[in-house]
């Protein structure tokens, strides 16, 4: 019969992770899953390799990096995945009837362009309302548990993923804004014309749109995600 990794000593594995500074629970569940099935294999060839020297043996395939680079790819893997959701939410606004009302929205916007003197009557709210709306999510809708990525005292790096609408959240608020700028500053008569207003309305209703998507959709699909993966940890 072959040797099998113990509960006890998928605790070690565990133990061992944190160790070599691995602190998410979800990529440490991970790295003991690859560590256990390496070390079996082993005991398959010797059956008397001890636990230490099986352990040893599989992490030295890490190389001088040891699990950085695991991590590292780990994070680079949920951004991908993750973006690409949000890209996908996006493109469902070019399918009808969104597409519609997208387009709606920035002829509204464009037409409100050409007829105000002073962009800034128009800048001012805009900025005004979305960095409200941004500071209201945060501290309101926002989930605080997730905050520290942490749940009963275990660090998801799959979590981290709610830490990036923070970031991105502020830029969707100040592009559209630096649009309009640019349009007062730059002395480009395409910018001044019909098919420029419409294009800057557009861009800026899209980055709402985008704002919308990683305020709500995105992480939305985290925590269905999470809820998958990790049942005993259940997040509502």
């Amino acid at each position: 019969m072959n040797r099998t990794v113990t509960t006890e000593e998928t605790q070690n594995l565990f133990d061992f992770c944190r160790r070599h500074f691995v602190v998410h629970y979800d990529l440490q569940a991970e790295l003991v899953d690859h560590l256990a099935s390496s070390m079996e294999e082993q005991w398959k060839k010797n059956p008397e390799l001890l636990f230490d020297e099986a352990l040893q043996k599989t992490f030295k395939k890490f190389g001088i990096t040891g699990f950085s680079k695991i991590k590292e790819q780990k994070q680079k893997e949920l951004s991908r995945k993750y973006n690409r959701l949000l890209w996908k939410y996006l493109l469902d606004y070019f399918r009808w009837p969104k597409v519609f009302m997208t387009l709606i929205f920035t002829l509204v916007l464009s037409t409100i362009l050409k007829m105000t003197e002073n962009d800034l009557w128009i800048i001012a709210p805009y900025f005004g309302v979305l960095t409200v709306f941004v500071i209201y999510y945060y501290y309101k809708i926002f989930p605080k548990r997730f905050r520290n990525s942490e749940i009963n005292g275990k660090k998801f790096l799959l979590l981290e993923q709610f830490k990036r609408v923070q970031y991105t959240s502020i830029l969707f608020v100040q592009i559209p804004v630096q649009f309009i700028n640019f349009r007062n500053i730059l002395n480009v008569s395409f910018l001044q014309n019909d098919i420029g207003v419409a294009v800057i309305s557009f861009l800026i209703i899209f980055l709402s749109i985008a704002m919308l998507g990683e305020l709500f959709y995105v992480p939305e699909k985290i925590k269905e995600h999470f809820r998958q993966q990790f049942p005993e940890f259940a997040i509502e």
